[in-house]
């Protein structure tokens, strides 16, 4: 039993998350939410006046990554959690002791599952915001423009990595409902506080999750004073690291 290693500790792990159905009911909201976002922006832009352009239909289709965030997040953290509330825990470290690898099996099993949800929400709201301008004079945003394909998919990056800041504090918590809220707080409060300071506020907005989505990441032009969306997604990563750094180091010294 001690002798499990890395990879049969991912296997278990994986079954584990494709086992238990609020997995695919986080993931198909996610896609579902990107979808109906991107749909509903160009119906919205149809009759719009002047003519939208392929900039901003493909800008406000991606907004729908504003739900798929959370709940992305939402199965990150659970994917920790939920092991804490069955009780689960306590037999996977008597199985594997050295808890590292099991935090490491979940990063890499959730952030492989994230990360390929969060491309297929992306896509997703991508295509319904193209589907639903079909047949009128507003252009369509081509994949084949380096723009528009970074937008695209660095948002499905930043949904992925939003996963695994939740793996991180639901390290860190322990509590699914509590870690649920501190990741929902993470993400909205520190725009609110850097919105208080009017423009001045770019020079902290530019480092919160929420406006490097909405302003440098999911857009084909980011918003002056900001990051550019590679960075903005690096942060990100550097934030999930950070995350998940912090929960390793409580897991090693806490009781399970």
């Amino acid at each position: 039993m001690n002798g499990y290693g890395f990879r049969h500790v991912a296997r278990m792990e994986r079954i584990k998350l494709s086992s238990v159905r609020s997995t695919w009911w986080l993931a198909i909201a996610a896609v579902v939410s990107m979808a109906a976002a991107g749909a509903g922006v160009g119906l919205g832009y149809r009759s719009h006046t002047p003519i939208a352009t392929a900039a901003q239909i493909l800008n406000n289709s991606l907004g729908g990554a504003i739900v798929a965030q959370l709940l992305l997040g939402a199965l990150g953290v659970l994917v920790v959690t939920g092991d804490y509330g069955t009780g689960m825990i306590r037999s996977t470290f008597a199985a594997v002791p050295r808890r590292r690898i099991v935090l490491s099996a979940k990063v890499a099993v959730c952030g492989g599952a994230a990360l390929t949800v969060g491309l297929v929400a992306s896509f997703a709201g991508y295509l319904g915001g193209q589907l639903a301008i079909r047949g009128t004079a507003i252009p369509a945003a081509s994949l084949g423009d380096p723009t528009i394909l970074r937008a695209v998919v660095l948002t499905g990056v930043y949904l992925g990595v939003t996963a695994l800041i939740g793996v991180g504090i639901g390290t860190i918590v322990r509590h699914s409902g509590a870690a649920i809220g501190t990741l929902f707080g993470l993400m909205f409060v520190p725009m609110i506080v850097a919105g208080l300071f009017g423009e001045s506020g770019i020079q902290v907005g530019r480092f919160v999750p929420l406006l490097m989505l909405l302003n440098s990441i999911a857009v084909t032009s980011p918003l002056p004073g900001l990051f550019s969306g590679w960075i903005s997604a690096l942060l990100m990563c550097g934030y999930a690291a950070v995350a998940i750094l912090c929960g390793g180091m409580l897991l090693r010294h806490r009781d399970a």
